[in-house]
C-alpha cells in the first residue's frame, strides 16, 4: 500500500478502557479484567489501519467498543462527519445518547470475522443487504432499494440475479461479499473489519482483500483492518498497530513495521510469518518467547511484556513504558528504544 494519505484523521480514539467485573462468589474474590488497557490512534481519511496481535490481546473488544456494541469505562471515539473541505464536526459515539448514535452508526460500519454465522439464514440475500437501507429509510421505494441492492451485489462481485437466494446457498467467500455489501448499504466513512479473512481459504483471501483494496479507492473509504495475522494485514494497511495486553505497543508505517520493528513483541510477531523463498527462510531465526503472560485481573508493575520478552532488563519490571514517538511516524512503547 502506499503511504501517501491526506494526513486529516477521520476517527480518532483516545485512552479507550473496556473492564469486565467479575463479582466473585463463594471461594472466588471479585476482580476487575482490564481488556483495553489506554488505547490512542488515529484513522486518516482513505487510510486502511491494521490492528494486530495475538488472541486476547483486546482487537476486536476495541472495535466493538468504538461501536458501542460493547461499554467501554472510559475515553472517547469521534467521528469527524464534516467534508474534506470544511471545518472538522467531530462527534463522540461513546457519548451519544441513543437518538444521536444511530445517526453516527450510519457512518461507520463492522464487517464480521464469520460469514456463516453473522448472516440470516431466514433472510434472503437481498432482504439481509436491504434491511439497513429499509431501517433508514433511505433510497425511497421498496423497488428502489431492490435496484439499490443489486447495485452492491455487482460491486461486492455477486450476480445480481441471486437476489433471492439465501446464505446457505453461498460459499464462505461470496457470504464475506455480502457481509461486505451490507456494510456499505448506508455508504459510511468508516468500515472495522473485524478479521473478515480469517475462516476463509488462502485462495479467497487474496480475492476478498482485492476486493477491500478495489472498494477503498473507488469510495475513498477508511478502515480499521483487524487481524492477527501480519502477511494478511501487509496487503492491505498503510499504517500498523501492534496490540499486546489491552495496549497499542508499536504504531508505524507498514512498511516500517516489516522494515525495522522496534518492539521485541512486534519482532516476535513477525519471525513467525512465513518466507516464500526457502533459502531465506531456512537461515532466519525464529524468536520462540517463554515466559507466562501477566493476569489482566491484577494491577502489572512495569511493562507489560517483560515476563516474555528476550531483551528484558531490571528496569523493565519496575517502569511501565508509554507509548512515543521515536522516529518520525513510528510509535514504541519501550524503554529499550526510547
Amino acid at each position: 500500500m502506499t503511504a501517501s494519505l491526506e494526513q486529516r484523521p477521520i476517527l480518532r480514539v483516545r485512552d479507550l478502557r473496556v473492564e469486565f467485573t467479575n463479582r466473585g462468589g463463594l471461594f472466588e474474590k471479585p476482580s476487575v479484567l482490564r481488556a483495553v488497557d489506554g488505547v490512542s490512534f488515529d484513522l486518516h481519511r482513505g487510510e486502511t489501519l491494521g490492528l494486530v496481535g495475538e488472541s486476547g490481546c483486546g482487537k476486536s473488544t476495541t472495535a466493538r467498543a468504538i461501536l458501542r456494541l460493547l461499554r467501554a469505562s472510559s475515553g472517547s471515539a469521534e467521528i469527524d462527519l464534516g467534508t474534506a473541505t470544511e471545518k472538522p464536526r467531530w462527534n463522540d459515539i461513546l457519548q451519544a445518547d441513543r437518538g444521536e448514535l444511530r445517526g453516527l452508526r450510519q457512518h461507520i460500519q463492522l464487517v464480521f470475522q464469520d460469514p456463516y454465522a453473522s448472516l440470516n439464514p431466514r433472510m434472503t440475500v437481498g432482504d439481509i443487504i436491504g434491511e439497513p437501507m429499509a431501517v433508514y429509510r433511505l433510497h425511497g421505494s421498496r423497488a428502489a432499494r431492490r435496484r439499490r441492492v443489486q447495485e452492491l451485489m455487482e460491486e461486492v462481485g455477486l450476480d445480481p440475479t441471486f437476489i433471492r437466494r439465501y446464505p446457505h446457498e453461498f460459499s464462505g467467500g461470496q457470504r464475506q461479499r455480502i457481509g461486505i455489501a451490507r456494510a456499505l448499504a448506508l455508504d459510511p466513512r468508516v468500515i472495522i473489519c473485524d478479521e473478515p479473512v480469517s475462516a476463509l481459504d488462502v485462495s479467497i483471501q487474496s480475492q476478498v482483500l482485492n476486493l477491500l483494496v478495489d472498494l477503498q479507492k473507488r469510495r475513498e473509504l477508511s478502515f480499521v483492518f483487524i487481524a492477527h495475522d501480519l502477511s494478511v494485514v501487509k496487503r492491505v494497511s498503510h499504517r500498523v498497530a501492534v496490540m499486546y495486553l489491552g495496549k497499542i505497543v508499536e504504531l508505524a508505517p507498514y512498511d516500517e513495521i516489516y522494515r525495522n520493528p522496534l518492539h521485541p513483541y512486534t519482532r516476535a510477531l513477525l519471525s513467525a510469518v512465513p518466507i516464500p523463498d526457502p533459502q531465506v527462510e531456512a537461515r532466519r531465526q525464529r524468536i520462540l518467547l517463554s515466559g507466562d503472560m501477566p493476569s489482566l485481573t491484577s494491577a502489572i508493575q512495569g511493562c507489560p511484556f517483560a515476563s516474555r520478552c528476550p531483551e528484558v532488563e531490571e528496569r523493565c519490571r519496575t517502569i511501565a513504558p508509554e507509548l512515543g514517538e521515536v522516529t518520525p511516524g513510528q510509535s514504541v512503547s519501550c524503554l529499550l528504544r526510547q
